[in-house]
């Protein structure tokens, strides 16, 4: 840092103008440049005084500093002769008595007089090696300060009078660089200190294998630096007694805005505080920028209030507890006299870096810093959204518990040491937790651990809908990627066991094979071994000659739908339809084309034949994905297959249905039905689709749904249909209305009054 005196007299300054002494200043208006009117009292001191006036009223290096800035910033590419004609070009850089920093720049640029350094311009010293805009700052600033004093002052005289002096060699004993470093090593020890970590080493540095053991315990002994060996613990300045030496330089109407508008719990509005003050709402918006303006610049890095900020900008990264704020720095907590209001909230009011919401500091605000988060979390989930909270610790400067009150904060959701992040929908929720678990789980431990208020019946359809499911036993669930061995029906995993003997095996193996892995009663396999397509002769089982019928009817079958002659069944979209594979259908769809068990029966279609087998244990329909392409169709969109008259079929996109669909057309579109705006005529159609007479009252046509299994449809048709029996208190007993359902027990139609 430059290192000018801070006791020189007014006539070591120049008493001219301050636009004679530094030109580009002239360039600048009080309203256009605030940093300027907040530097010294008069708000166009750089107009109408001259460094000689000013300087009486404002300290040395602090006037010198916040012009280097401006310069720096508004005029990089004016060289330091056109700004700075004052200066006495064949003084030695020595004599300025310039930082480290400073001084090994001019090293490394090889420059020895201030005429060397005015042919350079900003732009020229980013240029130099391990120069920064704190060497910058530097440089600029001694170059203001040698402006605006006399030559006299500054020792120049000599030179100017004798031109064969040559530079006097440096005052201080030890090279630039070297002088630096030590310059450096102080800052960084600084720093730990304010930092609440003096302990911790400074330096983390390495040597190679084999190197001579003097290197090594050398590089074990600056290994083991720390702070307190560099500098020692300072007694720390109170920000507290400096913000409110600040604050009271501030008038009283700027006392009231901050107060009663920046600092408030419920701040006032613009134009009340303008009212009150008999004033403009913009000029109340102006009097708090220019405090913010005035405040902000005063707390720099270097004083009390602006190292605790440069401490807390460390923390919050992007978001910190208040408490481990206050833990880590406790003057946060005490309340800034005249003020009520602790420095923890002054500070984020004044600070644009960070807000407090909620005991949480965040950066920018709580917003921002949970979209951080949801990003960093994206970062590390796995293919079930996954992320191990460990390794999102590591990746950041929080606590782990303080990560897991953050993420929780958040919405998120934790199980154990896992972050769930994909939780909007059952089945992601589901596939999330079968993966942490690693095994199959029963359908009940699953349920309980969704915590959903759903209902375990809408979970096994969900289940069963989804690709990414399996069953491995009755109740029991895994993943399909775990390639584990698939329970579907006792049925089928005798024609499994039969497909894989030649299709012969005796009744007592199959029944040790299929309730040895399956949690199926011998009972159960004997019963399914010897009905329907199977039958036992002489212990030993078979397919059947001439296998019974599917029984399943199309009006019982689960999202097949009637509308006049048509019937269209509901599916969803998967991969392996858009991959162009085949399908297993329900038995009533084929019973509805009329394919028995060992038959292949062909539809017609606008783009060619659609098969329709019944050659291996389940129904199955062939590829639809020249449907789908012509629907442009997607993963997860609903479809209905449609089954004409004169066996002809074809594919029809379901329609969107919005959030605020009232649920009776919610039910109508979920069958394919075109909706209504009459009741009746909308009960007609829901009992129609499921081959009900269309006069059948509301209590039957739900409990058709129920039975199906169609509870997406039935839980709609409930929320219109069914009210509590009791009437709350208070409320008149006007009686049923039309259309409206009574029951004391959805499950007993002898309690129900339609």
């Amino acid at each position: 840092m430059t290192e000018q005196p801070d006791d020189l007299p007014p006539d070591a300054y120049h008493d001219t103008a301050w636009p004679q002494i530094l030109p580009w200043l002239a360039h600048h208006a009080p309203d256009t440049t605030p940093e300027l009117a907040v530097a010294a009292p008069s708000p166009d001191w750089w107009l109408t005084e001259s460094p000689a006036v000013t300087t009486m009223a404002v300290d040395h290096d602090d006037l010198c500093r916040r012009l280097a800035r401006l310069f720096i910033t508004r005029h990089p590419d004016t060289t330091f002769d056109d700004a700075f004609p004052t200066l006495p070009v064949r003084l030695p850089l020595a004599a300025l008595r310039a930082g480290a920093r400073a001084r090994t720049a001019f090293q490394r640029l090889q420059l020895h007089t201030l005429g060397d350094v005015v042919k350079l311009r900003v732009h020229d010293l980013y240029a130099v090696r391990g120069t920064g805009q704190g060497t910058i700052e530097d440089i600029t600033t001694t170059l203001v300060s040698a402006a605006i004093t006399r030559p006299a002052a500054l020792g120049a005289t000599a030179y100017d009078n004798d031109p064969d002096t040559t530079t006097p060699s440096p005052a201080e004993t030890l090279p630039p660089a070297q002088a630096q470093l030590l310059e450096d090593l102080e800052q960084l020890a600084a720093w730990r200190h304010i930092r609440r970590n003096a302990e911790q080493p400074l330096f983390n540095l390495a040597v190679e294998d084999g190197a001579p053991e003097q290197i090594q315990d050398l590089v074990t002994r600056i290994n083991s630096l720390t702070a307190a060996d560099i500098a020692p613990q300072p007694t720390p300045p109170d920000p507290i007694l400096e913000l409110t030496a600040l604050l009271s330089r501030l008038d009283e109407r700027q006392s009231l805005v901050l107060r009663e508008r920046m600092i408030a719990t419920d701040p006032r509005r613009l134009a009340e505080l303008g009212a009150r003050l008999d004033i403009s709402r913009e000029r109340v918006r102006q009097i708090e920028s220019g405090i913010k303006e005035q405040l902000t610049g005063a707390l720099h890095f270097g004083t009390a209030t602006g190292n605790l900020l440069a401490s807390l900008h460390v923390e919050i990264q992007p978001i910190a507890r208040l408490d481990r704020l206050i833990d880590l720095h406790p003057e946060l907590a005490r309340d800034v006299p005249g003020f009520d209001a602790p420095l923890w909230l002054i500070l984020d009011r004044l600070d644009d870096y960070f807000e407090v919401t909620d005991g949480w500091a965040a950066a920018p605000d709580v917003s921002s810093a949970a979209d951080r988060t949801r990003t960093l979390l994206e970062d590390f989930a796995d293919g079930h959204g996954l992320v191990d909270l460990t390794a999102v610790a590591a990746a950041t400067t929080m606590p782990v518990t303080e990560l897991r009150a953050w993420l929780q904060h958040c919405g998120h959701l934790l199980h154990g040491d896992t972050v769930l992040t994909r939780t909007r929908s059952m089945a992601d929720h589901a596939a999330g937790l079968l993966a942490i678990a690693g095994q199959p789980l029963h359908i009940d431990d699953l349920h309980q651990r969704l915590g959903r208020d759903r209902a375990l019946r809408s979970l096994a359809n969900t289940l069963a809908d989804d690709d990414r499911f399996i069953r491995t036993d009755r109740s029991t669930w895994a993943l399909a990627e775990w390639q584990v061995e698939q329970y579907t029906s006792i049925r089928q995993l005798i024609g499994r066991e039969l497909d894989a003997t030649d299709g012969r095996v005796g009744i007592n193996e199959l029944v040790q094979s299929i309730a040895g892995r399956f949690n199926i009663s011998p009972s159960s396999v004997y019963t399914n071994a010897s009905s329907g397509e199977y039958e036992i002769v002489d212990g030993i089982v078979q397919r059947r000659t001439d296998p019974t019928p599917a029984r399943k009817e199309p009006a019982a079958t689960r999202r097949l739908f009637r509308d006049g002659e048509l019937w269209r069944l509901r599916i969803s979209v998967t991969r392996d339809h858009l991959r162009g594979s085949g399908f297993p259908i329900p038995a009533g769809v084929a019973n509805l084309v009329g394919c028995r068990r060992g038959d292949v029966v062909e539809l017609d279609s606008d783009l060619g034949t659609q098969n329709i087998r019944w050659t291996a244990a389940q129904p199955s329909s062939g590829t639809i994905k020249r449907f789908l392409d012509g629907l442009d169709s997607r993963e997860g969109q609903t479809l209905f297959l449609e089954f004409l008259p004169d066996s002809r079929f074809n594919v029809r996109p379901a329609d969107d249905i919005p959030e605020n669909t009232p649920p009776l057309t919610q039910a109508l579109r979920l069958t394919g039905s075109a909706p209504t705006d009459d009741p009746d005529t909308a009960r007609a159609r829901l009992a129609h689709a499921v081959g009900l007479p269309d006069d059948t009252k509301p209590r039957r046509i739900l409990s058709a749904y129920q039975q199906r299994g169609d509870d997406d449809i039935a839980g709609l048709l409930e929320q219109v249909w069914t009210r509590p029996s009791t009437p709350a208190p208070g409320t008149p007993d006007t009686g049923p209305t039309a259309g409206t359902t009574i029951t004391a027990d959805p499950s007993r139609p002898d309690q129900t009054t339609s």
